[in-house]
């Protein structure tokens, strides 16, 4: 019975202090973890992915806008609005649009930002589970070395789309509707009698 009991005393001598061991070396492999995702992720890179998408996003914004005010511009100068009350309205209208598009393209920056975030911060979550699993710390070491590489690199963009495309559309339909409107002598009205699409009336002169 002695023996018996002293081999398995040493048994579980051996178990813990295996599992010591094991401990010590998800301790290191954490901290080593830790601090290879410091080193590559600090706040400088997250700022740099939301400029970075502002600096790709903002130049598309920026011509889309200035096209809708050519076409803006070229409507009042075909109506001969170009001096009145109309124009400021649409104007205006164009600048709450842009406005708009201007906070969304922003919120796109910041999602950017919070979406690289997660993914770095659920990589390296990733990573100490499995540490925890295995106990190789080296191993962690060297996934963390990869995974760090592959999440350092540029994130590729899709075009922002067509942010004026109500807008002109809008300015499109209402031509339309003020077109059938003038061209039927009133019978059909438009919804909104703007006076900005109908097309230009000669003046009349009188001749002796």
């Amino acid at each position: 019975m002695g023996k018996k009991g002293g081999g398995a005393n040493r048994e579980a001598q051996q178990a813990r202090a295996d599992e010591q061991e094991r401990q010590a070396r998800v301790r290191a492999g954490t901290t080593r973890v830790d601090d290879i995702f410091k080193q590559n992720f600090g706040d400088d890179f997250f700022k740099g992915r939301r400029e970075g998408y502002l600096a790709f996003a903002n130049p598309q914004l920026e011509d889309q806008y200035g096209k809708a005010r050519e076409e803006l511009v070229y409507s009042l100068d075909r109506s001969g609005l170009t001096d009145s009350s109309v124009r400021a309205q649409k104007f205006g209208d164009l600048q709450q649009t842009y406005d708009q598009r201007r906070r969304e393209v922003a919120d796109q920056a910041l999602g950017h930002e919070t979406q690289a975030r997660n993914a770095i911060e659920g990589a390296r979550s990733n990573l100490i589970t499995s540490l925890n699993a295995t106990g190789d710390a080296e191993g962690a070491a060297n996934s963390a070395i990869s995974r760090a590489s592959a999440l350092s690199q540029p994130t590729p963009y899709s075009p922002i789309g067509q942010m004026f495309a109500e807008f002109t559309s809008t300015l499109g339909q209402q031509a339309a509707e003020e077109r059938a409107q003038y061209l039927s002598n009133n019978a059909y009205r438009a919804r909104f009698d703007t006076g900005l699409f109908a097309p230009r009336r000669d003046p009349v002169v009188n001749r002796p």
